[in-house]
């Protein structure tokens, strides 16, 4: 049978096309898009990477192919697309620049089964931010500003590894500084200016890295005010001879001091004292219930701001205390051994003559060490033994004569002596200004020892014998530094020291009150 097909005006093409084949109908429409069971499991939504290198990564139906653009959509370039296979997982590593923003997204899309995802997603996130590269920078002091302290930190930024040097006016590293090496990519350095340099500063810091310069910049700043203020009197640490205390000191001239209680306030009745030709000074009466143990903090005010701040410690006398006099003691004598006399034996006995009820200091030491004692006082390099300091002093009887013995072994020897004061305690006794009161030096002695028969060994350094007393003798190995005749080194290791446990002791006791 012949089917007759007749041509008409061309229709519209039908959407859907049958057709019979093997008696079966087959129909196709247009291509429509397809679920994926798209997944994407990194970046996490919302979170910041630890890096700008970024995974992005998931699952998918197996045999897809998965495109992923940056961005929220796929509108731009494609940034990879991937070929899943036999698999159901998926990724890609997308770098971001360091210029690029921090907040970022991915689009991620593509096909399955002929079609496009019907699930495409949208995933944003958040880049680190990027640290700043490594630059040269003085940060601190910043330029003409005024400072509140003379100790100035001067501090910035810098190539790690490198090293800073904060030069001042004359080209040199600021006095007692050295180079500040850079440390993660920071660098500080502190100076103190001294009291004396003008207010106005600049500084030339520069950088070396490898052995080359990559960095230097000038700094110009202004220091405070100097502090010129001095407190002469009363000494720290002295006890004054009354209960009325003279402060006194230099200055700036034209400023004011003020002398301030532990209570912040002025002394009570006292106001401002002005600075004339660099001096000041305040007199202040302590009352009888006032403490033996004082402080006083001293300031200096110039053109309206502060230019000095003293602490000073001192004590009163305690109420009733008689003042110290100033005492005068003869230079004591020496009148044995005579000088130039030789001595047989192993002991020495010295006499001499001085102010009744004083005390006499004695220094012995072997001629051929006076060499040493004159490159001392002449300021050479020269070694100092300090002398003997036993309990009971060489006490000058009321007829004016002292003596005591001691054991030498026989050499040539040189001896001289002074007088000094002990108190009831023991200690040296002061004069008004706190030093120990003593004489002038007797006149040096010359004599020599020679043993009557052969001398059994005797300790290094001799004692005194018979008469128990305070006495000094250099011998060998002992490297002495005495001063005889001047005696100013014997004083000065001895005297001070035990001043020095007298103002200890005195200490001690206004802390028990």
């Amino acid at each position: 049978m012949i089917t007759k097909f007749s041509w008409r005006r061309a229709v519209a093409v039908p959407a859907v096309l049958t057709l019979a084949l093997g008696g079966a109908l087959l129909s196709t429409t247009a291509a429509q898009a397809a679920p994926a069971s798209l997944v994407i499991s990194t970046p996490e939504a919302g979170t910041t990477t630890t890096s700008r290198t970024v995974v992005v990564s998931g699952t998918v139906a197996a045999g897809a192919t998965v495109d992923v653009f940056k961005g929220t959509d796929d509108s731009g370039t494609r940034a990879d697309r991937i070929n899943t296979g036999n698999s159901t997982t998926w990724s890609t590593t997308l770098t971001y620049a360091d210029t690029d923003a921090v907040n970022q997204s991915v689009y991620v899309t593509g096909l399955y089964g002929g079609s496009g995802f019907s699930d495409p997603q949208a995933r944003a996130f958040v880049l680190p931010a990027v640290a700043p590269a490594e630059v040269f920078s003085v940060t601190a002091p910043v330029g003409g500003q005024q400072l509140a302290s003379r100790t100035v930190t001067f501090s910035g930024t810098g190539i790690s590894g490198s090293t800073v040097n904060v030069l001042g006016t004359d080209g040199n590293r600021l006095p007692g500084t050295g180079a500040v090496a850079v440390v993660g990519g920071q660098w500080s350095l502190a100076y103190t200016y001294p009291e004396t340099v003008d207010r106005n500063q600049s500084v030339r810091v520069t950088q070396v890295t490898g052995g080359a310069g990559t960095g230097d910049a000038p700094v110009a700043f202004v220091l405070p005010q100097g502090q010129t203020l001095d407190v002469v009197t009363p000494a720290a640490g002295s006890t004054t001879a009354s209960r009325t205390v003279t402060f006194s000191g230099t200055g700036t001239s034209g400023s004011t001091v003020n002398v301030l209680g532990t209570d912040g306030n002025r002394l009570p009745g006292t106001g401002a004292v002005a600075v004339v030709d660099g001096q000041w000074s305040l007199a202040y009466t302590y009352p009888d219930t006032a403490t033996v143990a004082q402080t006083v903090r001293v300031t200096q005010v110039t053109g309206g701001a502060g230019s000095g701040d003293i602490t000073r410690t001192f004590a009163l006398p305690a109420v009733g205390a008689v003042p110290p006099t100033d005492v005068v003691l003869d230079a004591p004598a020496i009148t044995s051994p005579t000088q130039g006399q030789v001595v047989v034996g192993d002991q020495v006995t010295f006499e001499g003559t001085g102010t009744p009820g004083s005390n006499i200091l004695l220094a012995v030491i072997p001629t051929d060490q006076l060499d040493e004692l004159e490159a001392a006082e002449n300021g050479r390099a020269a070694a100092a033994a300090e002398p003997a300091d036993p309990a009971d002093p060489i006490v000058v009887d009321a007829a004016g004569n002292w003596t005591v013995t001691l054991a030498l072994t026989p050499d040539d020897y040189t001896a001289a002596a002074v007088s000094f004061l002990l108190d009831a305690d023991g200690l040296p006794v002061l004069d008004a200004a706190g030093d120990p009161i003593v004489s002038a030096p007797s006149a040096d002695v010359a004599f020599s020892l020679v043993a009557a028969v052969t001398p059994a060994a005797l300790p290094a350094t001799p004692i005194a014998t018979g008469t128990t007393g305070l006495a000094y003798t250099g011998s060998e190995g002992t490297e002495a530094a005495i001063g005889i005749g001047a005696a100013v080194l014997l004083l000065g290791s001895t005297l001070m020291v035990l001043a020095r446990r007298r103002a200890k002791l005195a200490t001690t006791d206004v802390a028990g009150e």
